[in-house]
């Protein structure tokens, strides 16, 4: 594995990880709104 490779690795495990703190911090989001909803 050569350095461009390393690099093209990297970014796409950073991207992904990034969809997942979106998706997950989205949850929570809707989860916190439903439940003020609810309870308010």
């Amino acid at each position: 594995m050569n350095r461009d490779q390393l690099i093209r690795e990297l970014q796409a495990h950073s991207a992904t990880w990034q969809a997942v703190v979106i998706v997950y911090a989205l949850i929570v989001g809707a989860m916190i709104l439903s439940g003020m909803a609810i309870t308010g």
